[in-house]
């Protein structure tokens, strides 16, 4: 890669398209035309030297030296982030935005119920707390930090585990007085069976039912968490249960309870993020957040 002064511009350019895939979405998230943002992209490339995209049928994809100079950008990036939160405020407290993406339980029943003294202590700043859908990726920028289910494998992305959490099948008392309980793993084809809606997981890790068995057909299926607890108390199957969304008011039955799964919540972030005082400080507070 040649030597050349950098344009902090073309910069921000190569992080958008690196980032979305795609030069219409990078466009429009800088608002400028894809005309302008190619234009750019090709006078960066001719300064370096070396080609940094591939094209694809379905978008761009980086070369390694493009991985390279993503890496080095993204440093740069949030140390200049950094310096301006750090000089650019009057407060001792954090401000601006934090985007977290969670599974749906967690940010429900362990991370909104326990936000409250952080933001507090932190007036100026806010959290938005959003979904992780299929195709999510936390190395596209879209979010600031993440909750997975199991350690992530992407290279760049530091995690540490904040908690463990178990599940395991539930009934109610009603669905059992019509339909009886199970006596092992292999009556559940006897039975009616709620789980998930497979194609809209985030990742397969989630499905817990069918990592337990994999004949695991759901009558009912739906896509929350919590809306699985609400259809078992409503008579309605048998689910494989996140322990910790459970109330002792919901009296539900746990059958078989030799079957028990046991899942780890990892935090996840960019290694080039953690010195901007407003991901840090999310941080902080989040490694201390207990599941169960």
């Amino acid at each position: 890669m040649r030597s050349s002064t950098f344009n902090w511009e073309d910069a921000r350019y190569f992080l958008a398209v690196a980032r979305a895939g795609q030069m219409g979405k990078a466009a429009e998230s800088l608002n400028i035309s894809t005309i302008t943002l190619s234009r750019h992209l090709s006078y960066l490339q001719q300064r370096t030297g070396t080609p940094l995209f591939i094209r694809l049928s379905k978008g761009l994809k980086l070369t390694d030296e493009g991985v390279r100079l993503m890496h080095y950008l993204e440093r740069a990036e949030a140390e200049i982030e950094a310096a301006g939160e750090i000089f650019g405020s009057d407060s001792s407290s954090v401000s601006g935005t934090v985007r977290v993406a969670a599974p749906e339980g967690f940010a429900l029943r362990v991370l909104t119920p326990q936000l409250s003294s952080f933001l507090q202590d932190n007036p100026d700043l806010n959290i938005e707390i959003v979904p992780q859908s299929r195709g999510f990726s936390l190395s596209r920028r879209e979010a600031d930090i993440a909750v997975m289910v199991g350690k992530p494998t992407e290279p760049k992305l530091d995690s540490i585990c904040i908690g463990s959490y178990s599940l395991g099948l539930y009934a109610s008392q009603q669905y059992i007085d019509q339909y009886g309980m199970p006596d092992s793993i292999e009556d559940l084809s006897e039975h009616r069976l709620i789980g998930y809606v497979e194609d809209l997981l985030f990742s397969d890790k989630l499905n817990t039912p069918r990592s337990v068995w994999p004949q695991w057909q759901s009558q009912t299926a739906i896509y929350s968490p919590i809306g699985q607890v609400e259809a078992v108390k409503a008579g309605l199957g048998i689910g494989m249960l996140h322990r910790f969304l459970l109330r002792e008011s919901d009296q539900l039955v746990r059958l078989t309870p030799e079957i028990e799964v046991q899942r780890e919540f990892y935090l996840v972030y960019h290694q080039s993020t953690e010195k901007v005082p407003r991901i840090g400080a999310t941080l902080e507070f989040m490694k201390g957040l207990k599941a169960e």
